[in-house]
């Protein structure tokens, strides 16, 4: 039998307290108390433990509803996200190297000036997202990014470009980490895997999409006003408005205050999704589930991970300029990326449907991913650079690659921690070390190794093997732990002991809604 947390009331102090026992061998009980601040699901399951599983028809019934009303919304802003992302790497090509004076030097800068504001808000936006309603915190960014691309189109110089580029990227700090939070509120582990790895597909649709707005871009006459690359700025504020309406009036802060859902479809949600071990979501921070994240290795292992796995990416803001070094024009470089975002969405599908084949196995279906791109790595490494296509089509396959790895991991950083503050503070130390390695990669393309690039791509080719390295260490870390508890519920169900029931006003509540942490819970398993 599992062991049982539940909620009791501290008559002395009038406020809520959490007791589990952590040793199941001696019998001990040990407490682990919190002053205030359960999760915000508590109310709605309370009295409801002991309920019978709901019917699979019923969960897939809910699951496809949950799907219709949060996919849409989560497709269209990551589209148009990555649409913003690229604007500066597409107008490459349109004129704002010229327009700006800008230099190879300043260019490199400006696609790191993005992460620099990433980096600096990742926390303080991860803080804002425990303390204020997750969609109305979101929608504010968008109105925010919304403001400070549109105003890109002003700017005659590197350093008004630098400091916009900056606000982008902090404005925007909060998408990634409320996608992490917002699938584990709403999914199972298995369905966040996915439903992640679906959202990330759409940095492919915004791919092909920018090259034919890059396209269309260039065909307006460069003297005229404003400008082939202001328009392509003009044209994205424009969708990212729309974007902004669209989650300010739909979409939900939670699944306990989800207009598109009865009260009873609410409390079947949430105990869906109880298996998880995650809870929903809790609007105290706590100190103690700070300092737990900062002392887990496993949080750094993914910091490592994010760090080194994005060294890789200094493409994503070159590639206009590496294409057109194949030898191809401007109009035909404004195309020429589109491949790149259909084999994007490629391997992003085939990851999905192998996690959903074999749950279980993030790790390794990452790794098996890195495969292709340290192929196509050493395709730009040692083809003939005479062979322009051939270089062209290892761009595609790096490209087909590397988004599901780092997907796999992604969903696995936001599954295997519990404790709301802790889950928080570990995506955004994840994401930081995520964007540390996009403001580094972008400075390894400088002039002097252009046009074939060896010192980027064998950064590139050593960094693939670092990243299925750390992959792999913390596979063996997750999976060390899962088998220490096994064997201590094993103990425990041989000796006939587990952790006693506790009630309020006789009612008990699952340890799932008490927002205790994955070191605390031992009932709760890491994802592989």
């Amino acid at each position: 039998m599992e062991p049982v947390t539940t909620l009791h009331r501290d008559d002395s102090a009038d406020e809520k307290s959490l007791n589990e026992k952590g040793s199941v061998s001696d019998g001990s009980l040990e407490a682990v108390n919190y002053d205030s601040g359960v999760d915000v699901a508590v109310g709605l399951v309370t009295g409801h433990a002991d309920d019978a599983d709901i019917d699979p028809q019923e969960s897939r019934r809910l699951r496809i509803k949950l799907d219709w009303h949060l996919l849409p919304l989560l497709f269209v802003i990551y589209t148009v996200q990555f649409i913003d992302k690229q604007t500066l790497a597409a107008s490459y090509v349109l004129g704002i190297v010229k327009d700006n004076h800008l230099n190879t030097d300043q260019w490199n800068t400006l696609g790191s000036a993005f992460y620099i504001g990433y980096l600096a808000f990742e926390i303080p936006q991860n803080w804002a997202l425990q303390h204020f309603p997750v969609g109305k915190w979101m929608s504010l960014n968008i109105l925010l990014w919304c403001i400070f691309l549109g105003l890109h189109c002003v700017c005659h110089s590197f350093g008004g470009l630098f400091i916009l580029r900056f606000l982008l990227g902090a404005s925007e700090g909060c998408i990634t980490a409320g996608l992490m939070l917002v699938t584990s509120m709403f999914y199972t582990r298995t369905e966040i895997g996915e439903r992640i790895g679906w959202t990330f597909q759409c940095n492919g649709v915004g791919t092909i999409i920018s090259g034919f707005i890059s396209f269309g871009a260039y065909h307006i006459g460069e003297k005229t006003k404003p400008n082939q690359w202001q328009w392509l700025m003009l044209i994205s504020v424009f969708l990212s408005l729309i974007i902004f309406v669209l989650f300010i009036l739909f979409f939900p802060d939670n699944p306990t205050t989800a207009k598109f859902l009865t009260e009873e479809e609410k409390l079947k949600v949430v105990k869906r999704v109880q298996g998880n071990q995650n809870g929903i979501e809790t609007k105290v921070w706590k100190k103690k589930q700070f300092i737990e994240a900062l002392t887990d290795p496993k949080t750094w292992l993914l910091f490592l991970f994010a760090a080194v796995a994005d060294l890789q990416n200094g493409l994503g803001a070159q590639y206009a300029r590496v294409i057109s070094e194949f030898g191809f024009t401007n109009l035909q470089t404004t195309l020429l990326n589109i491949p790149s975002g259909l084999t994007q969405i490629m391997g992003i599908t085939l990851g999905c449907y192998l996690l959903r084949l074999f749950p279980n196995s993030r790790i390794y279906i990452g790794v098996a991913f890195w495969i292709p791109s340290i192929i196509a790595a050493f395709i730009q490494l040692f083809l003939p650079f005479s062979n322009k296509v051939g270089h062209l089509v290892s761009i595609y396959v790096l490209n087909f690659g590397g988004a599901p790895a780092f997907i796999m991991t992604l969903s696995l950083c936001a599954s295997s921690t519990s404790g709301h503050t802790k889950r928080l503070t570990t995506n955004a130390i994840f994401l930081t070390g995520y964007a540390l390695g996009q403001i580094l990669c972008t400075q390894f393309w400088k002039a002097q190794y252009a046009p074939k690039f060896h010192v980027p791509w064998t950064i590139t080719v050593t960094t693939h093997f670092v990243s299925i390295c750390i992959l792999l260490t913390i596979r063996y870390v997750l999976n060390t732990e899962n088998k220490r508890r096994d064997r201590l519920k094993a103990e425990a169900d041989a000796a006939g002991k587990h952790l006693p029931e506790f009630d309020e006003f006789g009612y008990k509540v699952d340890k799932a809604f008490l927002d205790i942490t994955d070191r605390e819970n031992l009932a709760f398993r890491y994802c592989l």
